[in-house]
């Protein structure tokens, strides 16, 4: 074992060795050697012996796996692994074929080594019983690790030698230095003295050379000579040879109409008027467009004052230009937009005091310019609704902007208007643009349409009231007959009480639900969309039965929303109610009158679709459905403005999106046409 372990120091100390080579060491060995790839069992390297013991050429010998020579399966490998273990033995006993077929017994000392940063399996293969060969391969080793050691030991005194040299030949660097150090100084203090302008104009120009986004150009006012840099000709599409080196060829691809301004501000910087020249204009492009840039130069004077040399450089603005252009042409553009706009459009400070306005935000307040300007947006607004204007000011400093924000507005001559405002903070976030809509006409024919569906919801209410009215006054009354006969017993008494409370109940309820809608909704609420469904069909439910109709609803997802919980349910009413009329109007009584509700989840959030089997709507007035005030109907019957509502309503205040469309559909193996709604939802 202990020769092993002085094999493996030697092999280590000839791979890290700069005089031996592993070809070398393994060919001047009369041992049988295998170099393995333990990973996949290739035979990386060989010896001559080696060959010459398998009975083959080496590279037929390197081209084989170790599975090819070694005849022991995995198992009996492993098997063999573990028996060495047990027996102590530093070697394995194997049987490996040789190039005549022939199968010969051999013991296999094997151990890791690292290799050109390579984990390999070194191996020495010897016949079985046959230790001499071992015995002389670990002399010969005791013999190369003398003769590497003695290598090394020679090898560290002419690293020692060299080391000492090059010390004496750095401290002989080093006075060489401090002398030319010391010239230079002498030298540069010199130059400072007799060139210090010429120096300095230098400087400008490496620094400006540089600026590699730059084009440089140097002009020799005496000899009218002009030096362009690579960057410069680029910039105008040229290339190194196309251009004359002279003051005419910049001057000639100046546009006309700014080579008058060049001129007089390159006589300024000449005559020393000006101490730099800057100028912007345009150059015309080899290929024909033009160039904007901005010129900037410094002249160079002689001692008797005169111009001598002008050094300059360009930068490409054209980009800058395009950009400037542009704005202008927004600011234009929005400069139209504000003064044409029939909304009313309006810019505040953040106090929202007035800065600026349109006519319509004047035609809407009914104050002359003069008088707006002094007063402020907040100043306008009724005192109820001042709390909740600052609170919607506060969202837009957060947020950026707010949407459909309702508030009541006081104009001229103390009269009182709806509105419904966008806000959005400006980008210089000093300022805020209001764009206001006068609500109130829509906002009162809300009010009718609600008034319409609320008498109609009354008369079904009260028709619908009939029935569980009767059921109490049944059970009152049949109680205090048995009272009064004495057949009054506890069961009969409690089974009547029940029913009256039952039936009390559902009135109560249906109370509940008709004063939660007529009440006006004043803020934001969270709700579902499956909630609100379910309030309006409780609403609507006595309309329903009363007209035989069958309503099937398929809730199979929902959605959290932040809205306007009444104005949803009024919303949804009107869709509904539509159907309803459409039903009355086409289907007699005893046929099969049904309303389909449904919702989906989609990726984006949710779609509820409401349908109904009255036929479908017209093709020539579908793309007028939501219009407002436009109705088939008679106007005893409708005003026009309910679906048109209902499309407010989800489009501008719930950002939703609703589409209208027929269908053909089969519901339990009938098949039916009508109108569907789809309404798609937002997540939050």
């Amino acid at each position: 074992m202990k020769k092993i372990l002085l094999f493996n120091f030697l092999f280590i100390s000839i791979l890290f060795s700069d005089h031996i080579s592993l070809g070398s060491f393994l060919n001047n060995n009369n041992t049988t050697i295998l170099i393995i790839n333990p990973k996949n069992g290739k035979i990386v390297q060989a010896n001559e012996f080696a060959a010459k013991f398998y009975g083959m050429k080496l590279s037929q010998l390197k081209s084989l796996n170790i599975k090819d020579i070694n005849t022991f399966s995995k198992e009996q490998v492993q098997e063999e692994m573990q028996k060495a273990k047990e027996e102590n033995r530093n070697y394995f006993i194997f049987k490996h074929k040789l190039a005549n077929e022939k199968i010969e017994k051999v013991e296999v000392y094997s151990f890791p080594i690292i290799y050109n940063n390579q984990k390999l399996l070194f191996s020495i293969v010897n016949k079985y019983k046959d230790k001499y060969a071992v015995k002389y391969f670990n002399k010969s080793l005791e013999q190369q690790v003398k003769i590497q050691t003695a290598q090394i030991e020679q090898s560290k005194q002419n690293i020692t030698n060299i080391f000492l040299a090059c010390m004496g030949l750095l401290i002989v660097w080093v006075v060489v230095l401090i002398y030319l150090l010391k010239q230079k100084k002498h030298l540069t203090i010199k130059l400072q003295e007799t060139n210090k302008k010429l120096h300095e104009t230098n400087e400008r120009f490496e620094l400006a050379m540089d600026t590699t986004k730059d084009g440089l150009w140097d002009w020799n006012i005496k000899t009218n000579e002009v030096i362009f840099s690579k960057t410069w000709k680029e910039m105008l599409g040229f290339k190194d040879n196309e251009l004359e080196n002279n003051f005419e060829a910049l001057i000639s691809k100046i546009h006309k109409e700014d080579l008058s301004k060049v001129q007089k501000d390159i006589e300024d910087t000449l005559n020393g008027i000006t101490e730099y020249y800057e100028n912007i204009h345009r150059i015309r492009h080899k290929d024909g467009h033009w160039v904007w840039i901005l010129d900037r130069a410094k002249t160079i004077f002689d001692e008797n004052n005169n111009p001598i040399r002008m050094i300059g450089f360009h930068t490409d603005i054209t980009s800058q230009k395009k950009a400037e252009k542009k704005i202008e042409q927004q600011k234009e553009e929005f400069e139209k937009i504000f003064s044409n706009s029939n909304d009313a459009i309006a810019i505040v400070d953040l106090e929202t005091n007035f800065l600026n306005f349109n006519d319509a935000y004047l035609n809407m307040t009914g104050y002359k310019k003069e008088d707006l300007l002094k007063k402020s947006c907040l100043e306008l607004t009724f005192e109820e609704d001042i709390e909740a204007t600052k609170k919607a000011l506060e969202e837009v400093f957060e947020n950026g902007h707010i949407e459909n924000f309702e508030k009541r507005c006081i104009v001229k001559g103390g009269k009182t208007l709806l509105s419904s405002l966008n806000i959005a903070l400006m980008s210089d976030k000093k300022r805020l643009i209001l764009t206001t809509r006068d609500i109130t006409k829509v906002k009162n024919m809300q009010s009718q349409e609600k008034l319409v569906s609320m008498g109609e919801m009354i008369g079904n209410i009260a028709h619908q009231w009939r029935q569980p009215l009767t059921v109490i006054t049944t059970n009152a009354s049949g109680v205090k007959l048995q009272k009064e006969l004495d057949l009054l017993d506890d069961k009969t008494f409690n089974k009547a009480m029940d029913s009256i409370i039952s039936q009390s109940k559902y009135l109560s309820e249906t109370i509940d639900d008709f004063r939660a809608y007529i009440k006006d909704d004043k803020q934001r609420e969270e709700a579902t969309i499956v909630y609100i469904l379910n309030k309006t069909l409780s609403l609507n439910e006595a309309s329903l039965k009363n007209n035989h109709i069958e309503v099937i609803t398929d809730f199979e997802a929902d959605l959290r929303i932040y809205g306007y919980k009444n104005e949803l349910v009024q919303s949804f009413l009107n869709i509904i109610n539509n159907a309803v009329d459409a039903i009355k109007e086409r289907l007699a009584n005893d046929m099969h009158r049904i309303v389909l509700i449904s919702t989906k989840k989609t990726q984006s959030g949710l779609t509820v679709e409401i349908k109904d089997n009255a036929g479908g709507i017209n093709k020539e007035i579908l793309p007028r459905i939501f219009e407002p005030y436009f109705t088939t109907k008679h106007q005893s019957v409708g005003t026009g403005i309910g679906l048109s509502l209902s499309h407010d309503i989800l489009v501008n205040h719930h950002k939703a999106q609703i589409d209208v469309m027929n269908e053909e559909f089969e519901y339990e193996g009938k098949k039916y046409k009508g109108a569907k709604f789809i309404i798609k939802f937002k997540k939050l």
